[in-house]
């Protein structure tokens, strides 16, 4: 296949295991806005992928700055469609989708039409939201949707049994941030600590206040727990703040998940995936991150809030544990229950079947689901 991938950012871990597996056996080329609050994985990305890097653009909070660009990236983004044939396009927003189909529109009525794939990671929050932009906004995604998407790609089944279930009758395919066992580089050399203090981890893209104040809050300068902050984002001064008052709080910055991501697990022994489940969203109630199938690789429990997918799976499991953050001691008993039934967690990471973290045979189904 040929194949192209526009997305609305410089991928981030789940799309380059995607890129990087399809491109073993396919061309594939790579158009992307660049975004300063992710991290660049560029030297994780095959080098047989031809790639495209439009820039950066500005966040949400400045529509008409973003809509410029948009609109100067159209001539660069019609040449890659103009100059390639494509079996297939995976794009993953409303916005690159109608950005690709006014880039595309002079080339409509060429008689190589490839099918056109869309891979929701997160529900922005019109999805859930009754007002008037909200209502309008899921109109023009209905709309589109029914017109121009032949193939639909979701990272938790609850997205599509919540949302696009409603109107959305082609072909859907579920594809969970699992690992892929090919990249797993396991090096003897970094190996996990023994005793000492109790290291919560935060991993990833750093996008919670609230969640991580309380946590901060709740073990500033305790002397048996540190806190280890790992990634970038739009708190990250919060992180920082927090990190150059208090000793037993470090921010260690950016990281790539595919040469760092040993390192970090096994220097941390339990990861905070805790979310606010009382916004307007409820993107956090149905999401399974990577964070869930990286914990379940490197033996790591888990904290995680009540009420979510997420716990559903990991109390199912029994590798963590879930809390409402907002309670008094919630996070305190949880660390409690965690360190004294760290034999029996161990016990229980140990009997996972390898397909419930790798997603090798996932990937498979999904070459398959494109090119069919």
């Amino acid at each position: 296949m040929n194949i192209l991938f526009f997305i609305s950012h410089q991928p981030n871990p789940r799309f380059v295991k995607q890129i990087n597996f399809l491109a073993r056996k396919h061309t594939v080329t790579l158009v992307y806005f660049h975004r300063e609050t992710l991290a660049t994985l560029n030297d994780s990305i095959e080098k047989n992928v031809i790639r495209h890097n439009l820039g950066g653009v500005p966040n949400a909070s400045e529509p008409f700055k973003r809509i410029w660009v948009y609109i100067k990236a159209i001539r660069e983004i019609r040449k890659v469609i103009a100059n390639s044939q494509f079996n297939v396009t995976l794009v993953n927003n409303i916005d690159v989708i109608i950005l690709y189909l006014l880039a595309g529109f002079k080339f409509g009525k060429k008689k190589h039409k490839p099918k056109l794939a869309i891979e929701i990671s997160d529900l922005r929050e019109f999805v859930f939201s009754d007002s008037f932009v909200s209502k309008r906004m899921r109109s023009l995604e209905n709309y589109l949707y029914k017109k121009y998407i032949d193939k639909l790609i979701v990272t938790s089944k609850k997205y599509y049994t919540y949302h696009f279930e409603k109107f959305f009758k082609k072909e859907v395919f579920i594809l969970e941030n699992k690992l892929l066992s090919v990249e797993q580089k396991n090096d003897v050399s970094i190996q996990k600590k023994q005793g000492g203090k109790t290291v919560i981890g935060i991993v990833g893209l750093l996008l919670r206040k609230d969640e991580y104040i309380k946590l901060f809050e709740t073990y500033k300068d305790h002397p048996e727990i540190d806190i280890h902050i790992h990634g970038k984002g739009h708190f990250q001064h919060v992180v920082e703040a927090y990190a150059a008052k208090h000793t037993n709080i470090t921010y260690f910055g950016p990281y790539n998940t595919f040469t760092d991501a040993q390192r970090i697990y096994n220097s941390i022994d339990i990861i905070y995936l805790v979310y606010d489940i009382d916004q307007v969203s409820l993107n956090n109630r149905l999401a399974l991150p990577n964070k869930l199938y990286e914990c379940m690789f490197y033996k790591v429990p888990l904290i995680c809030s009540k009420e979510t997918y997420l716990e559903e799976i990991v109390m199912d499991l029994g590798i963590g544990i879930s809390i409402n953050y907002k309670e008094p001691n919630a996070i305190q008993d949880a660390v409690n229950h965690l360190t004294q039934n760290s034999d029996h967690l161990q016990n229980n990471f140990s009997s996972l079947p390898q397909n419930t973290y790798f997603g090798d045979q996932d990937y498979e189904e999904l070459e398959s689901f494109l090119a069919n």
